[in-house]
């Protein structure tokens, strides 16, 4: 498709036009920005379009609009266009000029078809990232984008030698090279040539994510980049590990690799947490956080090679879209906080919700959507791949389900000592969140709960197609998980439905130990709901799509509802 290579330059010629706006520079790349946001939205209606070169020495420009790749290419720009308009136009037109670049280099490394060129815009966003750091960091910048520089660098050196392995492997079977996706895994080497191909990707990917022990250069570019980049780095950065370890790492699937990756997934998931709850800074608390939720990446990762979840793979791939849009909401909220009270540290805050309302409403709801509060994006994400765990590795979901709730208790404890509780009268009269900062962070916390309440347009999965009628699976199931009972309504349009959770369905009614089946209940009584019709455009009965009405209960008088739809029509 020839507007795919559109999609791919306008960034990189919109970075040039910053350079001679002069104060303007601001208000033109807001512009330049959305314009950005507008062409990835059209592109949803033109998923799976393919634009090719000719190739030289296996080498094209070949580039595609995946299932997987969409959703990022969407975030990009979301989270590019809020974090121009949150950050303050006084700074140096070149910063903008470098964001712009970076959303260049980002839509490479998801756009592009051939590991080759993948490469090469991989390398590309360390150029920007280097000096957003350097230029514009804090006290220890200096420090911070070299170790940045070292960390992925080498990673990605490690990987450069893993594709020049694979590449001269396909040459000696087929005579000729050939860096296509489709084709570039088809002829791995054996013995230890392929543990060291293995390596050198794993490294490259794990660092970029980033998960424990390679961990240890995001919290420090976290904290010392300028707010905007910290939402950026920490939103966009770390989907370039996780896109790689889902279009790259997968096809070296195995089950004692996927142990490994398992085990350092829960291990990122738990340590990130306990670091988390003992941070004094409140910026590198919200650092920790990002890294505990790249834990449920390789989770879903390792969960799908040792047991083939198809439900914790894709609730892997929905935290890349759902994680991109929290995490930016608590870093800007935090720069609001240090902007207006000129201190990060959590000791020295407390109670500001009387002055800042306007803050503590979008902090809570960006912690809450953190925490996997119903209804938001982030529920969609941990709920998929706990249950994927749950129902092939059920002890391994324990330890799981443990991070969570450590997880929660930082957040809520956070949440107490900074935005309730009595006003530290020492901070004096302090301003709330200005427009600039206020209407970037509500956009995306209103996208969080529209994604958390209708995930089907991102959460696509092309593989699982079920054609049934509503008479064939029309049913209640009653499923006892630890304490909790959960209570699925699950109901199928007449024609063909195309998502990831019928696999979820499927795997979900299937008769075990922990699935007491309940009395059948007809997908006619349910037309009638208002709240069902509200989030839905049609009525039940023509709609082909799957609906589930997940009740969590804990006592008798206490529970929470929780509606959100899982499906596309064909």
């Amino acid at each position: 498709m020839i507007l795919l290579p559109f999609l791919l330059l306008l960034p990189l010629i919109f970075s040039i036009i910053p350079l001679f706006s002069g104060k303007n520079a601001k208000f033109v790349s807001s512009i330049l920005s959305f314009i950005m946001v507008i062409f990835a939205v059209i592109f949803y209606f033109y998923i799976n379009t393919i634009f090719t070169t000719s190739q030289f020495l296996g080498i094209d420009l070949s580039l595609s609009v995946t299932y997987l790749s969409y959703p990022l290419i969407l975030l990009v720009s979301i989270i590019v266009f809020i974090a121009i308009v949150y950050q303050e136009k006084t700074i140096e037109p070149s910063y903008f000029s470098y964001i712009l670049f970076l959303e260049f280099s980002l839509f490479g490394v998801f756009l592009t078809q051939n590991i080759f060129i993948f490469y090469i815009f991989w390398e590309l966003v360390l150029i920007p990232s280097y000096f957003m750091i350097g230029k514009w960091g804090e006290k220890r910048k200096d420090y911070t984008a070299l170790k940045f520089l070292i960390y992925t660098h080498v990673g990605s050196v490690l990987m450069l030698v893993s594709i020049f392995i694979v590449s001269y492997q396909y040459y000696l079977i087929n005579n000729k090279f050939n860096f296509d996706f489709n084709a570039f895994f088809t002829n791995l080497p054996s013995g230890n040539i392929y543990y060291v191909v293995v390596l050198g990707f794993f490294l490259a990917f794990f660092i970029k994510l980033p998960t424990f022990p390679l961990h240890t250069w995001a919290p420090d570019v976290y904290v010392e980049s300028p707010t905007t980049s910290s939402m950026i780095f920490s939103g966009l950065l770390s989907k370039m590990g996780a896109y790689g370890l889902f279009a790259i790492f997968i096809h070296f699937k195995d089950v004692s690799l996927g142990w490994f990756i398992l085990s350092l997934g829960i291990l990122t998931l738990i340590y990130a947490a306990f670091s988390a709850l003992s941070q004094k800074d409140l910026k590198k608390m919200a650092a920790y956080t990002s890294i505990g939720h790249m834990g449920f990446i390789s989770i879903s990762l390792g969960v799908y090679f040792v047991s083939g979840s198809v439900l914790a793979l894709i609730g892997g791939m929905f935290m890349m879209f759902a994680h991109g849009l929290i995490i930016p909401i608590i870093f800007g909220t935090i720069g609001s906080i240090e902007r207006s009270t000129g201190t990060r540290a959590i000791r020295d805050l407390g109670g500001l919700t009387k002055m800042m309302p306007n803050l503590a409403f979008l902090m809570t709801g960006g912690f809450l959507a953190s925490l996997g509060l119903p209804g938001l994006a982030g529920f969609v994400a941990e709920f998929s791949v706990v249950i994927g765990s749950w129902q092939t590795l059920t002890y391994i979901s324990f330890l799981i389900v443990f991070g969570l709730v450590v997880s929660a208790s930082y957040h809520i404890w956070a949440l107490q000592r900074v935005i309730y509780g009595p006003y530290n009268n020492y901070l004096g009269k302090i301003d709330d969140m200005i427009p600039r900062e206020f209407w970037p962070m509500l956009i995306l916390f209103l996208l969080v709960l529209i994604f958390g309440i209708y995930p089907t347009k991102i959460f696509l999965y092309p593989s699982n197609t079920v054609c049934t009628n509503a008479s064939l699976i029309q049913s209640s199931r009653f499923i006892k998980i630890f304490s909790t009972e959960v209570i699925i309504i699950i109901f199928f349009g007449s024609k063909c439905v195309r998502a990831p959770l019928p696999s979820f369905v499927i795997n979900t009614i299937s008769p075990s130990k922990d699935i007491e089946f309940a009395p059948i209940i007809p997908a006619s009584a349910f037309k009638n709901i208002s709240l069902i019709n509200f989030l839905t455009p049609r009525t039940i009965s023509p709609i082909s799509s799957v609906f589930f009405s997940i009740y969590f209960s804990r006592s008798i008088d206490a529970f929470f509802l929780v509606i959100f739809t899982a499906g596309v029509t064909i």
